[in-house]
């Protein structure tokens, strides 16, 4: 039986062709939807059916029909939904196959192949606070995140927007006082800046930076900082911050001020003198 030119040539023997890149879905910031190396376009329908799954998991086809179309009879909304699934991209732009949904007993789910960012990163987040190494790459990741979705409204988009991004916070405040122990004193502060920028009424927040500034002696920064949130939190609630400069040295003393390994928890909470 004759064998093919590229088979039988030397340099090929035993090299396996390049794997292509499988899907890509990217929430944060926006919808983008990859297959291979190029970005494709999808039905508003198809976008909806996708992003739900990719946060919600597998779901029922009723179930999934009445959230994306609330406002419509069952029989309408599943129409929409088979529509949805009709007009989901089948082939990347070589022309290879791509499923992007697959059906089991009437449940839809993503694709196993289909990556998501959002997944991604707060896997990355998790493994942090359960005790995993903190990198460049992941300290990096949680920098440039930015919203979930920006623009789009749905409850369910809401409510993970909000849950992702408290998560974000206590994923960075974990990796800035890791950062403290590491003795990397540049990356540590610098989480901690970005997280009293993203909520500058979160006592956590201004916990880890004021413990930060103590660390490095800037006790004259630490009282700045304090003044100002003290400054904030009673223009806003009228009320007075229960961190002070003492207490955050005294734990730093006994090494209280940093989270426990196996946790990723703060020592004690700053209360008054």
């Amino acid at each position: 039986m004759a064998t093919s030119a590229i088979a039988q040539h030397p340099s090929t023997m035993g090299v396996r062709p390049l794997k292509s890149p499988g899907p890509k879905l990217k929430l944060i910031g926006g919808f983008d939807l990859h297959l291979g190396e190029e970005a494709v376009t999808v039905s508003e329908s198809s976008q909806r059916l996708l992003v739900y799954l990719a946060l919600g998991g597998p779901r029922g086809r009723r179930v999934i029909a009445s959230y994306l179309w609330p406002d419509k009879a069952e029989e309408r909304a599943g129409a929409n939904l088979r529509s949805a699934l009709w007009r989901l991209p089948t082939q990347d732009a070589a022309g290879r196959c791509v499923e992007l949904v697959r059906e089991d007993h009437c449940r839809l789910e993503l694709a196993d192949c289909v990556e998501v960012d959002a997944r991604s990163i707060e896997q990355v987040g998790w493994s942090i606070i359960h005790g995993g190494e903190t990198d460049s790459r992941s300290f990096g990741d949680f920098l440039i995140m930015g919203d979930l979705l920006p623009g789009w409204y749905d409850d369910w988009v809401l409510l993970e927007r909000e849950r992702l991004g408290q998560l974000r916070l206590h994923f960075l405040e974990t990796m800035a006082y890791r950062f403290l122990r590491k003795g990397a004193i540049t990356e540590a502060l610098d989480a901690a800046l970005r997280l009293v920028a993203f909520d500058p009424l979160r006592e956590g927040s201004q916990r880890v930076l004021l413990t930060l500034y103590c660390s490095e002696g800037s006790l004259g920064q630490a009282q700045r900082q304090l003044d100002a949130y003290r400054a904030l939190l009673h223009e806003t609630f009228g009320c007075e911050p229960k961190l002070s400069i003492g207490r955050i040295l005294r734990e730093l003393e006994t090494g209280m001020s940093s989270p426990m390994p196996e946790t990723g928890r703060v020592g004690r909470v700053g209360a008054h003198d």
